[in-house]
């Protein structure tokens, strides 16, 4: 008789399942995944330099704990630098090092200064079998998206794909992945990505940069498994050849570009819609993108909706699902609905 027999969890192992644990209180969890998402030059890689090595070197991250006990202490960081990556090892990893006077020993970030294929199968287990023979990690930050896949980041069979290989890199290293992204072409309030992509991330956090002021605002889009909010503003100072963020309580987010907290979970909901239920139609009035019913849409929201009644429910969705399509980000025909974006 064969041993090989799925595990089910009876309803106390469900009751004991541990509760998260934060690698950065409030902006990423243990074993999860993130992803960070802004335009072009919008300070993306400084910042998330800044989150790695301060999860790196087990110091606080502008006042939220890096990590707790062994995981920072003994972890380390892996930056895969899929572009520039000459800058990132020579002057942006040790400028930050430099800056915070972290002494060489306590310097334990791990650079691989290549594009990598997490799409496939064997070069992922290549990448788990080097992490795992080595220093133990923490964190994994791959900057940019684009560069982490050998197909298309608009193609469905290479976000399952890729889907796969990152939650194996969660599973067998126990690491956290941070992703670095770009906005779409014409819609900067998600990632240039397939939706499955998109809807597969633990956490989305927004950046929001300001080239001339040398400014940048970090926003908490979404959590899956925590409350969805925090915001900072930095300030990138000329530091050791390289920039560095300093925490600057005056910059803020533009809020005018900012959803309110129920366009938002509707527009979450939205995309969890796509993931579960997205399908393509045929025909002039179609979009080429994945589109789902909008029954599909409205159960998604009812979950997460903190209304007491079904009719309150039902109200808030119909206004957010107004308000989103009258600025834009939204579509509908035939009782369906999709996501506008380039």
């Amino acid at each position: 008789m064969s041993d090989n027999k799925l595990r089910f969890l009876s309803y106390e192992d469900m009751c004991n399942l541990p509760e998260p644990e934060w690698l950065v209180e409030g902006l990423i969890q243990k074993r999860s995944t993130a992803l960070m998402f802004g335009k072009s030059n919008s300070f993306k890689s400084f910042l998330a330099i800044d989150i790695g090595l301060s999860v790196d070197t087990g110091q606080d991250w502008h006042g939220n704990a890096a990590g707790a006990g062994s995981i920072v202490s003994s972890g380390g960081v892996l930056f895969v630098a899929t572009e520039g990556a000459n800058g990132v090892g020579r002057l942006r990893i040790p400028g930050w090092y430099d800056h915070h006077r972290i002494e060489d020993v306590y310097r334990r970030a791990f650079l691989y200064p290549k594009e990598i294929r997490l799409d496939v199968v064997d070069d992922v287990t290549c990448l788990i079998e080097t992490m795992k023979s080595g220093w133990p990690f923490a964190l994994v930050v791959l900057d940019i998206f684009g560069g982490t896949m050998a197909g298309s980041e608009v193609e469905d069979k290479t976000a399952r794909a890729w889907v796969q290989g990152i939650q194996r890199i969660l599973r067998e290293t126990g690491a956290s992945v941070l992703t670095v992204a770009h906005t779409g072409w014409q819609d900067d309030s998600r990632a240039r990505m397939h939706t499955h992509f998109w809807g597969s991330f633990d956490t989305r956090l927004k950046v929001e940069g300001d080239k001339e002021a040398m400014t940048a605002t970090l926003t908490v889009e979404r959590h899956k498994d925590a409350d969805s909010n925090g915001s900072w503003g930095f300030r990138m100072v000329q530091s050791c050849e390289t920039l560095v963020p300093e925490l600057d309580v005056t910059v803020k987010a533009d809020r005018k570009r900012t959803l309110s907290a129920k366009n938002r979970a509707a527009l979450n909901a939205l995309d969890d819609a796509l993931a579960e239920a997205g399908e393509k139609k045929v025909g002039a009035d179609w979009p080429p993108c994945n589109v789902v019913r909008i029954d599909t849409w409205r159960q998604h929201f009812y979950r997460h909706s903190a209304d007491d009644t079904t009719d309150a429910k039902k109200k808030a969705f119909q206004r957010a699902r107004d308000a989103l399509r009258e600025h834009g980000q939204v579509q509908f025909y035939d009782d369906h609905a999709w996501r506008c974006h380039g």
